[in-house]
């Protein structure tokens, strides 16, 4: 008890760090808060499902692949530690940005170090890798400044998002780094894919009657998490089964700027018939689930969260693609 009474009221878990980020506020208050606004939606899961069904759709599959290996592994370490950890957050802190589960370590922290880290190594642009730079520093701030974590919260954050993002980019670059055909048709995929939708259901063994509220919205993060996980595995699982080998890498048609000309009126209406398709599949299985959920007896149901988002993730790496290959004999996602 004492040890944990030192440990609240230290630098690393006390107001003071918080407070001192605001004695500019006179002047430049309201610029720090739209900032600190900003990196709370950079770093939520919304933001981010729609920054890989971005990627996955319009830019390279390849390493949408990547960004949710790295962000739905994060997310179940993350909301494992605040669920063993226990630690509180500040209080009070503002009303628009309520936060139920636990405050250590910071998730918004340690996701922004993976997915951020990770675009900024797959991405060598010298513009995009100091925005990620600048979104990954300024991540630990904004939450102090919000005053939803302790410093002690956002350090944590901090070390093990690089820890994870380092282990990551290991296991990327061993195994499924410059190869000319996708992971999906190696040998050890199904194996691999089976083993990581099992892996997914054991947070769901945590799920107790008895858990505090805390308790309840941590674990509510862990099966979120392995749900797209899972989804994501069995995406994996189905898509080679039911696609054509030319399909499993696409990008978008070369625009020719001049208005007017065929490739310009090519990608524009393949960029939009993409987004009708993204938006239609993650309204039908994402959105409209979670407002049924929502408003039915099963709202606080785990399992049910976890199912709804494995769903979701399945939705996006399988329904998505096999939709636009119908679509004009798949020269929407031709080469």
């Amino acid at each position: 008890m004492k040890e944990l009474f030192l440990a609240e009221t230290s630098l690393w878990f006390s107001q003071i760090p918080l407070d001192s980020l605001h004695f500019l506020d006179p002047s430049l208050g309201g610029f720090f808060f739209v900032i600190s606004t900003i990196c709370h939606y950079l770093g939520g899961s919304s933001f981010f499902l729609g920054l890989i069904s971005f990627v996955y759709i319009y830019y390279r599959p390849k390493l949408a692949f990547e960004l949710s290996l790295g962000l739905l592994t994060s997310g179940i370490a993350v909301s494992l530690c605040k669920f063993y950890f226990e630690s509180p957050r500040p209080f009070p802190y503002p009303e628009a940005f309520d936060e139920k589960a636990f405050g250590l370590p910071s998730g918004h922290v340690y996701s922004a170090v993976v997915v951020w880290g990770l675009l900024a190594y797959r991405i060598p642009k010298l513009w995009f890798r100091v925005l990620s730079i600048l979104i990954i520093l300024f991540m630990p701030l904004s939450r102090m400044y919000l005053k939803v974590h302790y410093l002690g919260d956002v350090t944590m954050g901090f070390g093990l998002g690089v820890l994870h993002l380092i282990i990551v980019m290991l296991l990327l670059n061993k195994f499924y780094a410059k190869k000319e055909e996708p992971f999906i048709f190696t040998n050890q995929y199904r194996t691999l894919g089976l083993l990581g939708i099992v892996v997914t259901l054991l947070p769901i063994t945590l799920d107790s009657p008895f858990l505090s509220e805390e308790h309840h919205h941590s674990l509510s993060g862990v099966l979120m998490a392995s749900g797209a996980l899972g989804g994501f595995w069995l995406g994996i699982l189905f898509y080679p089964r039911l696609s054509g080998k030319e399909f499993f890498q696409w990008r978008m048609p070369e625009m020719n700027f001049q208005f007017g000309s065929e490739s310009f009126w090519t990608f524009w209406k393949t960029f939009f018939v993409r987004l009708v398709v993204l938006g239609i599949v993650i309204f039908m299985f994402y959105v409209l689930p979670g407002i049924f959920i929502k408003k039915s007896i099963w709202k606080d149901d785990l399992f049910l969260r976890y199912i709804r988002y494995l769903v979701v993730g399945f939705a996006l790496v399988c329904i998505v693609p096999l939709v636009l290959q119908k679509i004009q004999k798949g020269k929407f996602l031709q080469n």
